[in-house]
């Protein structure tokens, strides 16, 4: 193991690796370490219920991953990435065998929003334009950090346009679908996409945009399923690192970042090894750990330590239901059944309703929830004819201020499974096994993923942009010089995007060439 690379980067999960391909392709030695036995942090497949059925045990979408240019600069194809596009994209069944769907042909689903409301494909259709227009700002503004507030604000100003698009960025969900949708169905549909990927109630300011984000990445770019599982998305990153001279070290645990006159100079494991680094050191770490445990606190001001303490994780989290299946959920109606994505939830008011529960502590009723259909496409995911069940449903992260018991994730993953047999009959009669993770079950797996939040930290408006991890350190620099941050509590994010690590790592090679244009040395 290398001790004079120009970078380490500490934690391998998507983000850290994306981080260090990009250090590679500027030609600089790169070292990744790893606490776990496994890279890939929240994009790891296993055998978690029964042999030959592989569960992605958290991560199982790409579609956010879709919304950068990173799979195509990398060439992944050519380090062992591949995957498969569903069709239907995604889909919300109905009570009475009816379901509003996104297909890849935007008129065949403006047909599909025609059944419940003519006027809210009309509609749909203006907004997915809309979309399509404010792509660069809207997408390419997650490759990049954060503008300061001053300066959005200004190039907003200048125009009409600009105008209404900040009152829209900052409108809640249900405001937005309230003013503008007249179906019931429509509105719940979209609805979903703002409070189950991000976790916002549909009434927080910011969810519309980030509802509209979601809606228009699935309508122009599906969602793909990784083949092999999102082990192999991991493995590919892995692949392309070693193929550059880089190296990935596993079962490495940091303990420390060694800094010298307010400069990172490298890490120390928990076995001992001291490894240093001649550029700088980029931490794929939640902030909480990062600069309270892992940054001598000597090296941090008490007011930039008050920043990281206030950083805040969502109350409203995820438990997770995996199961082997005998065979395919017998969704009605049939068109959904190979949906890529399918997600329960019947009404605006009952997303609310559930999502507020989350809030104050309490197990949600009827639940709204997410399932993924990725062994119809990927036939490695389980046994010939038999199938893998992913579902993903919002919940608290305590239960009562209390901590999820087994007895309690069971009865809740009971409720799940009833409501999912409300639009799938079968779905009782095919389990298998069940295999259920509650948030504190999420976390002790990874402890980058605190409370089980996927988030990577509250995504409210107070939190997000320029105020993201915390107000003025958006940019992945931090008081130390040469370490920077990555993780899902750096902008843009949470969820499998590889977008903080490639932002993270693009700052430390302008930093670095910087440096060397001004004769200037660590």
């Amino acid at each position: 193991m290398s001790s004079n690379s120009d970078f380490i980067v500490v934690g391998g999960g998507v983000n850290g690796l994306v981080a260090a391909c990009y250090l590679l392709r500027e030609g600089f030695s790169t070292l990744v370490l790893e606490a776990k036995e496994e890279v890939g942090g929240g994009a790891v497949t296993r055998e978690i219920t029964l042999p030959g059925f592989q569960h992605d045990v958290f991560a199982t979408s790409i579609n956010i991953w879709k919304a950068s240019s990173i799979q195509q600069e990398l060439e992944l194809e050519k380090y062992g990435y591949s995957e498969v596009n569903p069709e239907p994209v995604a889909a919300t069944p109905f009570k009475g065998g009816r379901a509003v769907i996104i297909y890849s042909d935007l008129n065949k689903t403006l047909e599909s929003f025609s059944r419940f409301s003519k006027r809210d494909a009309e509609t749909f259709k203006r907004f997915y334009e809309f979309y399509l227009e404010n792509k660069p700002v809207l997408l390419g503004g997650m490759a990049s950090p954060p503008p300061r507030y001053s300066e959005l604000m200004r190039v907003l100003e200048e125009s009409d346009n600009g105008l209404d698009f900040l009152q829209f960025s900052f409108m809640s969900s249900r405001d937005w679908l309230e003013e503008n949708f007249e179906s019931e169905e429509v509105k719940a549909f979209l609805a979903l996409w703002g409070s189950n990927h991000v976790p916002l109630s549909p009434e927080d300011p910011g969810s519309a945009l980030l509802t509209l984000v979601f809606a228009g990445l699935l309508q122009e770019k599906g969602v793909g399923v990784p083949v092999g599982g999102m082990k192999t998305l991991a493995k590919s990153l892995v692949n392309y690192i070693v193929g550059h001279g880089g190296s990935v070290f596993t079962g490495q645990e940091v303990s420390e970042i060694i800094v010298n006159e307010g400069v990172a100079r490298g890490v120390r494991t928990t076995t001992g090894k001291t490894l240093y680094a001649k550029r700088g050191v980029i931490a794929n770490v939640e902030p909480k750990r990062l600069f309270l445990k892992m940054v001598p606190s000597s090296a941090l001001s008490e007011e930039f330590l008050r920043k990281v303490e206030r950083f805040r994780y969502s109350r409203v989290t995820q438990v997770m239901i995996h199961a082997a299946l005998e065979s395919w959920l017998d969704y009605e109606p049939a068109d959904i059944r190979l949906a890529g994505m399918v997600q329960i939830g019947e009404s605006l008011d009952e997303i609310s309703k559930a999502y507020n529960e989350c809030v104050r502590g309490e197990m949600p009723s009827a639940p709204f929830m997410t399932v993924d259909n990725v062994s119809c496409y990927d036939k490695t995911r389980a046994p010939a004819g038999k199938h893998i069940l992913w579902d993903f449903a919002r919940a608290p992260v305590f239960l009562k201020g209390k901590p999820w018991r087994d007895q309690d994730k069971e009865y809740f993953a009971d409720i799940c499974v009833e409501r999912l047999s409300e639009y799938a009959k079968n779905t009782r009669s095919i389990i298998l096994k069940r295999v259920v993770l509650s948030p504190q079950d999420i976390q002790s797996l990874n402890p980058n993923l605190v409370n089980g939040d996927p988030g990577g930290g509250k995504s409210t408006i107070e939190q997000s942009l320029a105020l993201r991890p915390f107000p003025g350190f958006s940019d992945y620099r931090t008081p130390v010089k040469g370490l920077y941050m990555c993780s899902a509590a750096t902008h843009p994010g949470g969820g499998v995007s590889g977008l903080p690590g490639h932002n993270a790592a693009l700052q430390a090679i302008n930093d670095t060439k910087r440096a060397a244009e001004n004769n200037v040395t660590r």
